[in-house]
């Protein structure tokens, strides 16, 4: 078979809306025009890059991987690529937000191409029923972590097409004559029987994320899953649906890190876990093997505040330069409703002033309009923030997405005004509006939080100096005058996470 394995495209009916698509944890658009070269926060989509290495190891198929997304193509690029590559099957990776103007486009392919179509990813898990029966162009949602799920499939098209041997093959949604089926979930798998991501077709310096010690900065995973029960979460709640941890070997770890530096000349690594560091046994394995190998590479993570002195300087010892964690609200009792009641704000505190002592940049996230919030919760929040002063700081507006605890609560509760699912974008628009706190006033405060945050950064222009002289004694020169950089240019922060 030949399968062409997409990110969507960047631009979609709107050459001003530039949509952030798989391998984000939410969903969200750019104001950033086609044609600005401008580089911008993009991720590396993870279950898209694994998915083309594993059939290219273990199938005979012809594959082919192309994120157009990161090309910065829009809707006509992306129907002529596949006319062009016409493939068997095409596999999309297709986030809420941009779902409903993808379908157009597939019933072209369709029309045009003759392939199978399958759709991955949280929507297409949360929704497969309701997709399969109102967009007959698509014939198969692929449910949660879909690596193994894509292989199997693609192996039993090969061989069959009558569609008889997916009636017991797990993660597969499809048509069996009139009737929706929808199997039962994949168990998750095991990280370390899975190659190293494709980076060939998917070439790491397309994608910047928490770029601090040089580029290409490649983005890797040492994990996933997380054991907290974050309410809002996507990949908790909806593609693992689990609480369980799974880690890669630290050795295969290090390994990848050590491939990445030699094949694709990185320059530093950035882990984009849920959180990498609530293993605080695994971390250690991983710094430790780190050291033994000599390996001379940069890293960066996302972690939690769970971390203590003694973790961070074995992490900054092993090359740590970054940490990202979240913080959502300074509000106890909104942080237990959301599950997120593990979290300490003097550890919070603390790890942000140990990050500074350490020499390594910290970079905390937070939400406006979470369950529960009245204005003055969210002056609090944005209080908080300024006072914490991490090195770097994300605001986004709190989406309640599709097969999340946030989304069904919403919906029960009568909050949610928009079901409009292009509007669901962190980024700009709030789709929930609370007896107590209106969707209208929490983009205004959303509005209200990146501009205080503007200004934080501007006064610490006149930091900036002695910032720079601080961190060139921990982390080196190169790191030093790209960490003085972001801070001089006072740039607003707002899309990691």
């Amino acid at each position: 078979m030949k399968i062409l394995i997409a990110n969507p495209p960047a631009y979609l009916w709107d050459s001003s809306r530039h949509f952030i698509q798989a391998g984000s944890r939410w969903s969200f658009t750019l104001n950033i025009p086609k044609g600005d070269t401008h580089e911008h926060y993009l991720p590396y989509p993870f279950y898209l890059g694994y998915s083309s290495a594993l059939l290219k190891r273990d199938t005979n198929s012809s594959v082919k991987a192309i994120d157009f997304c990161a090309l910065d193509q829009d809707e006509e690029d992306f129907v002529s690529a596949v006319e062009l590559h016409s493939p068997d099957m095409l596999v999309m990776e297709v986030p809420t937000i941009s779902f409903p103007l993808i379908t157009s486009l597939l019933s072209r392919i369709k029309e045009k191409v003759g392939c199978k179509i399958a759709v991955a990813g949280s929507h297409a898990t949360a929704l497969a029923e309701d997709i399969l029966r109102s967009h007959p162009p698509i014939d198969f949602c692929l449910i949660g972590e879909y690596e193994f799920t894509l292989k199997d499939l693609v192996e039993e098209l090969s061989k069959n097409d009558s569609l008889g041997g997916l009636v017991s093959m797990p993660g597969v949604a499809f048509r069996k004559g009139d009737e929706i089926v929808v199997n039962h979930r994949r168990e998750l798998i095991d990280l370390d029987l899975l190659p190293f991501p494709d980076r060939d077709d998917l070439p790491p310096i397309s994608y910047h994320d928490f770029e601090l010690a040089g580029k290409p900065c490649i983005q890797m995973l040492s994990s996933r899953g997380c054991p907290m029960n974050c309410s809002f979460c996507i990949e908790r709640q909806v593609i693992f649906c689990s609480p369980r941890y799974r880690e890669r070997k630290a050795v295969n770890i290090v390994e990848e890190m050590k491939f990445v530096k030699e094949k694709y000349g990185a320059r530093q690594v950035y882990f984009d876990d849920e959180t990498m560091t609530i293993d605080k046994k695994h971390l250690h394995s991983i710094c430790e093997t780190i050291l033994e190998e000599k390996l001379d590479l940069p890293w960066a993570c996302m972690g939690d505040v769970t971390l203590g002195m003694e973790n961070l300087a074995l992490m900054a010892k092993s090359g740590c330069v970054g940490l990202k964690f979240g913080v959502e609200t300074p509000n106890r009792r909104i942080l237990k409703e959301i599950g997120k009641g593990f979290i300490e704000l003097d550890k919070a505190r603390k790890l942000v002033d140990a990050c500074r002592r350490i020499g390594i940049w910290s970079h905390a996230t937070f939400m406006i309009g979470l369950p529960g919030e009245r204005k003055e919760d969210v002056h609090k929040t944005i209080k908080f923030a300024l006072k914490l002063k991490p090195d770097g700081m994300q605001f986004s507006i709190a989406t309640p997405f599709p097969g999340t605890p946030f989304f069904n609560l919403a919906q029960s509760k009568g909050w949610l005004k928009i079901l409009d699912w292009t509007q669901f974008d962190g980024a700009h628009r709030a789709v929930v509006s609370y007896p107590e706190l209106s969707s209208e006033e929490i983009e205004g405060l959303y509005r209200m939080a990146l501009g205080e945050y503007k200004k934080l950064q501007l006064s610490r222009r006149s930091l900036g100096m002695s910032t720079l002289l601080r961190t060139v004694r921990t982390k080196g020169i190169y790191y030093s005058l790209h960490r003085g950089a972001s801070i001089l240019g006072a740039k607003v922060s707002m899309k990691f996470k």
